[in-house]
C-alpha cells in the first residue's frame, strides 16, 4: 500500500466497523434483489402453467418479503454509509486543521489561501470515494459473485461460469481499464482544481490593483484559460467513466444472453426445468446491480489519490516550533527577556536579526524602530513563537520560551498585526475573537466591547453604522477603510487578557487625526502591560520606556525618545524627515 493510501486507511480505520455495516447492508440490498427477481421469475413462469394457489403461496410471500425487505436495507444502508462518511470527513478535516494549527503562520507562508481551502473542501470530499464509492462496492459485488455461484451452480455449470465471466468483466476488467485510462486526467484534474480556485481567490481579493495597473484582462483570459484545460480534464474523467459503465451493461446484458443461450439446450435435454431459465436469466442480470457504481469509481481513482498525496503532504508537514517533550507550567507572564537573539529564516542567505537584546515589563512600552526588512516583524514573530528561538535568547518568566507549550506562550501576549487580519463577520465578532470570557463563561458584554471601540478610536463610525457593533463588515472587512480595520484589529487587541501587548506597525493606514488617537491609547494600554510597539514611524514615542532602532537586524541605536533626539544617528535624521512630511501631510489632510 503507498504512503497516502496507509494515510487514508489509518484515519478510516476507526470507522472500520461502519464502513463494513454499510457494506454488509449494500450486499444483503444486491441479495434481496436477486431474490425478488428470481422468485419473481419463477412466480410468473409457474403461473402461467396453472397449478393449484397453494404451490405459488410460498413464492407470492417471498416477493412480498424480498421488496419490502430490498427497500428497507436499501435506506439503512444509505443511512449507515452516509453517516459514515460524514464522520470521516468530519475527522479528516479536524485532522487537516490540528495539523496546520502548528505550522501557522511561518510554515504555511508559500501555500496559497485559495489552494488550502480547495485541500479542506474539495480534496477531503473527493476522498469519500475510498470507502464509499470503492471499498464497499468491491466487497459487495464479490459477495454478490459467490451468491449467483452459489444460486446457479446446481442449475449448471456452465450456466455459473457465464455468470461469472460476465461479472468478473463488469466487476474487475472495466474498473481496471477505467483506472489506467482515468488516472492522469484525474491526477491533472485535481491539481487544475487547486490552481483555478487559488487564482480566483487571488483575482476577488486582488481585483483593484488588477483593474488599476490595468492586468484585469490579461488575468481574465489567462484565468478562463486554466478553466477550460480543467473542463478538458473532467470531460476526459467523464468519458473515461461514461465508456467503463457502458462496458458494464455490456457485460450485464452478454452475461444474461448467455445463460439464456446455454439454458435453452439443457431445458430441451431435460437437464433443466422450463422454469428455471427464467430465473437463471434475471438471477444474472439482477447480480449486475453491483458493478455499474464500481466502474465510475474506479474511473475517479487517479483524482482520488491525487487528492490523498495533496492533503497526506499538508498533514505530514513539520510543525513550524518544536513543543518540549515535559512542558512546565503557562507562565504568568511578568516578564519578558531577549539576550542576544540571532535568528536567520530557512533557506536564508543572511541573519534577519543578529544579537537583539531587549526587555518587557507590565508598565513599560518599548518601541522597535527602523526601516523596512530591519527585523522588527521577524522579532515580533519570535516572541509569540512563530519561529523557533535559539535556546537561551528568549526568556518567559525568566525560563526559556522553548519550555514551555507555544499555545501558552501566545496566551501571554495579545497581537495586532500590520495586515490587520479581519474575519468575514460583523464588528462584534472580530472583537469577541480577542476578547476574554467572563467569570461564568459568558463573552463580555457591550461596555466592555464599547471601551475597547473607544479606546482605539472606533467610536463615531460604530455610532453612525444603522446596526452598530452588530454591522456586517463583508469579506475580510472590505467594507471597512484600511485604517478602520487596523483600529479595529487594536481594538481586539485590547480586549484580550494578556500582560503584553504587540502592536505591529498600528498606524500604517492612520490619518494624522487618528494617529494621534492611536498615540493616546498606546499609553493608555501600557499602564497596566507590557506593550512592544513596532513601527517605522519616530513621532509618538516620546512617552517610550525604550526605544530601540534596528538597521539590517542589529541594534544601532538604544534610549529614551531625549536620548536619541540628541544623538547624531539613524534615528534623529529619520525623525526630523517625518516632522517635515508631517507638517505638509497635516494640513493637507484638513483641507481635505
Amino acid at each position: 500500500m503507498s504512503r497516502p493510501w496507509r494515510f487514508v486507511a489509518a484515519l478510516a480505520r476507526p470507522m472500520a466497523w461502519p464502513f463494513a455495516a454499510a457494506a454488509a447492508l449494500q450486499s444483503a440490498t444486491i441479495a434481496c434483489g436477486i431474490g425478488l427477481m428470481g422468485v419473481s421469475a419463477w412466480l410468473i413462469a409457474t403461473a402461467g402453467l396453472h397449478p393449484s394457489i397453494a404451490v405459488l403461496g410460498v413464492a407470492i410471500v417471498g416477493v412480498r418479503f424480498f421488496g419490502i425487505a430490498r427497500g428497507l436495507l436499501r435506506y439503512l444502508e444509505r443511512l449507515a454509509s452516509h453517516g459514515a462518511t460524514l464522520s470521516l470527513l468530519s475527522r479528516l478535516r479536524v485532522t487537516i486543521y490540528r495539523a496546520l494549527v502548528p505550522r501557522s503562520p511561518s510554515g504555511l507562508l508559500d501555500e496559497r489561501s485559495g489552494d488550502l481551502v480547495t485541500r479542506l473542501v474539495d480534496d477531503v470530499e473527493t476522498l469519500d470515494a475510498v470507502c464509499v464509492r470503492i471499498a464497499g462496492p468491491s466487497a459487495a459485488a464479490a459477495l454478490v459473485a459467490a451468491l449467483v455461484v452459489a444460486v446457479l451452480a446446481p442449475r449448471g455449470l456452465a450456466l455459473a461460469g457465464a455468470a461469472v465471466a460476465g461479472l468478473a468483466v463488469a466487476g474487475v476488467l472495466a474498473p481496471a481499464l477505467a483506472r489506467r485510462l482515468g488516472a492522469r486526467a484525474g491526477a491533472r484534474s485535481v491539481a487544475l482544481r487547486a490552481d483555478v480556485a487559488a487564482r480566483a481567490v487571488d483575482a476577488v481579493q486582488g481585483i483593484g490593483d488588477l483593474l488599476a495597473f490595468g492586468r484585469g484582462e490579461a488575468f481574465r483570459a489567462d484565468l478562463e484559460g486554466r478553466t477550460r484545460d480543467l473542463g478538458r480534464a473532467q470531460a476526459r474523467t467523464a468519458r473515461v467513466a461514461a465508456a467503463a459503465s457502458a462496458l458494464v451493461a455490456l457485460a450485464g446484458d452478454a452475461a444474461a444472453l448467455a445463460v439464456l443461450a446455454l439454458a435453452v439446450p439443457l431445458v430441451r435435454a431435460g437437464v433443466l426445468d422450463g422454469v428455471q431459465l427464467p430465473v437463471a436469466m434475471l438471477v444474472t442480470l439482477a447480480a449486475f446491480e453491483a458493478a455499474p457504481p464500481l466502474a465510475a469509481a474506479w474511473a475517479h481513482l487517479g483524482a482520488t489519490r491525487a487528492a490523498a498525496v495533496r492533503i497526506e503532504s499538508l498533514v505530514g508537514g513539520a510543525p513550524a516550533v518544536g513543543e518540549p517533550a515535559s512542558p512546565l507550567p503557562a507562565p504568568e507572564g511578568r516578564t519578558v527577556d531577549v539576550r542576544g537573539l540571532t535568528y536567520r529564516h530557512p533557506a536564508a542567505g543572511r541573519d534577519a536579526l543578529r544579537e537583539v537584546s531587549l526587555s518587557l515589563r507590565p508598565g513599560r512600552l518599548v518601541a522597535v524602530v527602523g526601516p523596512s526588512g530591519a527585523g522588527k516583524t521577524t522579532l515580533a514573530g519570535v516572541l509569540l513563537r512563530f519561529h523557533d528561538a535559539p535556546p537561551g535568547t528568549v526568556l518567559l518568566d525568566g525560563r526559556d520560551v522553548r519550555d514551555y507549550r507555544a499555545d501558552d506562550v501566545r496566551g501571554c501576549f495579545a497581537y495586532a498585526d500590520q495586515r490587520a487580519s479581519i474575519l468575514t463577520g460583523t464588528i462584534r465578532e472580530n472583537l469577541l475573537l480577542g476578547a476574554a470570557p467572563s467569570a461564568d463563561g459568558a463573552p463580555p458584554g457591550s461596555d466592555g466591547l464599547a471601551g475597547a471601540v473607544e479606546l482605539a478610536g472606533l467610536g463615531g463610525l460604530v455610532r453612525r453604522l444603522p446596526d452598530g457593533l452588530d454591522t456586517w463588515i463583508g469579506e475580510q472587512g472590505q467594507r471597512l477603510s484600511g485604517g478602520e480595520r487596523q483600529r479595529l484589529a487594536l481594538a481586539r487587541a485590547a480586549l484580550r487578557a494578556a500582560p503584553f501587548l504587540i502592536l505591529d506597525e498600528p498606524g500604517a493606514h492612520l490619518d494624522p487625526a487618528a494617529l494621534r488617537r492611536a498615540d493616546e491609547a498606546l499609553r493608555l494600554l501600557a499602564r497596566d502591560r507590557g506593550v512592544l510597539l513596532v513601527t517605522h514611524r519616530t513621532i509618538g514615542l516620546e512617552g517610550a520606556s525604550e526605544i530601540v532602532v534596528l538597521h539590517e537586524g542589529a541594534v544601532i541605536q538604544r534610549g529614551t525618545f531625549s536620548e536619541l533626539r540628541r544623538q547624531d544617528g539613524w534615528f534623529r535624521r529619520m525623525h526630523e524627515l517625518q516632522r517635515a512630511a508631517a507638517a505638509i501631510e497635516e494640513p493637507a489632510a484638513q483641507a481635505r
